[in-house]
């Protein structure tokens, strides 16, 4: 894997990551690259749901302009043969890097193929421990998918494409999908959203969605019911997307 610094270092390791500051927040397993939670009994699933979101709202803000991360974009768009100003294009391509090669439309002879030249492997989705919530840095998500040893849940692979969608030009989103029909509004399951900077031919200029642990084709997904800003600036949000965007997060 490139580089030998930690994915988590120097001014990085004083982030709070949501943690008051009447809590210890001492490293574990990883030296810095990875925080674990635990929720205790006393939480509800919202509060464990908001405080979720702000790990990934600081941990995408502070990855989006690495410079591993902006040439790990640059990379794969080269490699991806994008035009230029193709911006579904480059949309689909980062997303489908991200969804990678284990989904359950990949044929058996392609389990776990590379889709960038050097990468040892793919990304595949893999549960956090049991009883435990990890964060996973943007850059360490992507070099565990260079060395052949992916393993992120939703959040982690979320907040690392986010991030190259953002390097790549891109704001992004998250969309809360509802947990079943029957229990409207209650927080289940996150994915991407973004949109172009020019109106395109699937979404105008609407966002769109981008789910990343199922293998849906850009734009495709189920029920939305809210919105969350992750990196955006307030003149891409429309009065009709911020009506989407609950309270805690305006």
């Amino acid at each position: 894997m490139p580089g030998e610094q930690h994915a988590f270092s120097g001014a990085l390791r004083q982030a709070r990551w949501g943690i008051s500051h009447s809590y210890d927040q001492s490293p574990v397993h990883g030296a810095d690259q990875q925080l674990r939670y635990t929720f205790n009994e006393g939480f509800s699933n919202d509060e464990t749901f908001v405080m979720t979101i702000k790990i990934l709202q600081e941990m995408t803000a502070r990855y989006v302009a690495h410079p591993e991360i902006v040439q790990f974009t640059r990379r794969l768009l080269n490699e991806a043969k994008i035009r230029n100003h193709d911006e579904l294009g480059e949309v689909d391509t980062i997303v489908r890097y991200f969804q990678g090669t284990y989904t359950i439309n990949t044929p058996d002879s392609e389990i776990g193929k590379p889709l960038l030249r050097g990468d040892r492997g793919s990304y595949r989705y893999l549960k956090d421990p049991y009883g435990h919530e990890l964060f996973q840095s943007p850059l360490k998500v992507i070099r565990d998918i260079q060395a052949g040893e992916s393993g992120a849940d939703c959040d982690d692979i979320a907040a690392a494409c986010a991030c190259v969608l953002a390097s790549a030009g891109y704001p992004t989103m998250l969309m809360v999908v509802d947990a079943s029909a029957e229990s409207p509004g209650q927080m289940n399951h996150v994915l991407l959203a973004t949109k172009t900077l020019a109106p395109n031919i699937k979404s105008g200029a609407d966002w769109f969605p981008c789910e990343l642990i199922h293998p849906l084709t850009v734009g495709s997904s189920v029920k939305v019911t809210r919105y969350i800003p992750l990196l955006v600036n307030d003149y891409d949000i429309l009065t009709k997307d911020r009506k989407l965007i609950p309270n805690t997060f305006r």
